[in-house]
């Protein structure tokens, strides 16, 4: 609904602080201008029209509004049931299908336990007739347990007398052994003894021979050492000598080089003294 500009009707027309206005209201009769300020503000009817029809319009508009909003909430209901119906169609056959496949896999699991107690009860089976068999056995045993111990008794009995036999006779070899073995230690600690005095006696003999071919080599040594430093301080110096002689040589070469290159630059000045002359 738009809103109506109410101004220009409400509101008196504006006053002009002019000098020929004032005079002009002043000169016009007060009921005049009344009447013309109240014909200004109620109108010819006009107003009421518009807002009559204002209001009319307004009131078809909020129907319509109305109108549609029913619509829609009939549409909506309608969606809602819809969706509702849709809804608990779904959850029926989520229910059926969740109770089928419930009803499937308890079939398999009973099914699946069924075969492990037939095993279980096969392995308990077997198990049963393994003890049984154990307990036949261990009776058999039990029986023959007291007839082996006393053959396996007189078998050990037999075996520790021989045993003794053969220790006896063992322990005589071997004392006579023992003795046959001191009487080759002794022998051989003579031999050794024996070997070892003269084995010693040559070792001092080729001890002392060492002793002498050394200082004899020492005093060998000593004297080529010696002939040796007076051969290498000769050596010295006859080089020394020669090196003095070698030095005083080339001094020498040196000053007939330095004599023949003064008497080399002289001729070379008298040559360009003599080439300068004849120039000029």
């Amino acid at each position: 609904v738009k809103k109506l500009n109410l101004s220009p009707i409400l509101s008196p027309p504006p006053v002009s602080r002019n000098k020929t206005s004032n005079n002009e209201l002043e000169t016009t009769p007060l009921s005049t201008r009344k009447a013309s300020k109240l014909s200004a503000v109620i109108g010819d009817g006009s107003f009421e029209a518009v807002m009559k029809e204002r209001a009319k319009q307004r009131r078809e508009k909020d129907d319509h509004t109305v109108a549609e909003l029913r619509v829609c909430m009939t549409n909506m209901d309608e969606s809602l049931s819809q969706e509702i119906k849709r809804r608990i169609e779904s959850t029926t056959s989520l229910e059926t299908m969740c109770s089928e496949q419930i009803s499937a896999m308890e079939v398999r699991l009973n099914s699946i336990i069924d075969a492990r107690v037939d095993t279980m009860k096969g392995r308990l089976d077997q198990i049963e007739n393994k003890v049984e068999d154990l307990n036949a056995r261990l009776e058999e045993e039990q029986a023959k347990i007291p007839h082996d111990i006393e053959q396996r008794g007189k078998e050990l009995e037999v075996m520790i007398k021989s045993f003794q036999e053969d220790f006896n006779v063992e322990k005589n070899d071997r004392l006579n052994r023992e003795g046959r073995i001191m009487k080759q230690l002794t022998d051989h600690a003579e031999f050794m003894g024996s070997q070892w005095n003269t084995e010693h006696t040559c070792r001092e003999e080729s001890v002392s021979k060492l002793t002498t071919n050394l200082e004899n080599h020492e005093s060998s040594r000593t004297e080529a050492d010696a002939n040796f430093e007076f051969l290498i301080e000769t050596e010295l110096n006859n080089l020394k000598k020669d090196i003095a002689r070698e030095t005083k040589e080339r001094k020498m070469e040196d000053d007939e080089i330095v004599e023949a290159l003064n008497r080399y630059t002289d001729n070379l000045q008298s040559s360009l003294s003599e080439l300068s002359s004849v120039g000029n």
